[in-house]
């Protein structure tokens, strides 16, 4: 299992933080090095209006075989639940392996993620 994907995710500030706040719970004592948390940033962070979007680039994304993707699945169903918006968009190697759901009113975000293709001319 190698493919690589790209993961981004959408939400309010309150969301990351509460997420930040699961994964560290879930990763307490595992002995793993998180893909984010309180001491942590995702590779790539931006913050505007009250909103962030974060995410990996080339990374393995495996949900149900690693725990430190499932922790923040488990953190996005969390937010889900307490009804804070949020969206995740994963691109993988192939047309087909894309993913993009959303949860709760996704329009009160002030930043998006959404599948997208360029095709380049070299």
């Amino acid at each position: 299992m190698g493919y690589r994907s790209e993961v981004k995710i959408a939400t309010t500030r309150e969301g990351y933080d509460q997420m930040c706040e699961r994964v560290d719970a879930l990763s307490e004592g595992s002995g793993t090095s998180p893909l984010m948390g309180s001491c942590r940033k995702p590779d790539f962070f931006e913050e505007s209006d009250g909103c962030v979007v974060f995410g990996w680039d080339y990374i393995k994304w495996y949900e149900g075989l690693l725990a430190d993707v499932d922790n923040i699945a488990d953190a996005l169903n969390v937010i889900g639940e307490c009804g804070l918006p949020y969206e995740f968009c994963r691109i993988g190697e192939s047309w087909d392996d894309i993913e993009f759901r959303a949860s709760c009113n996704n329009e009160e975000l002030a930043v998006h993620v959404e599948p997208s293709v360029a095709i380049e001319i070299v």
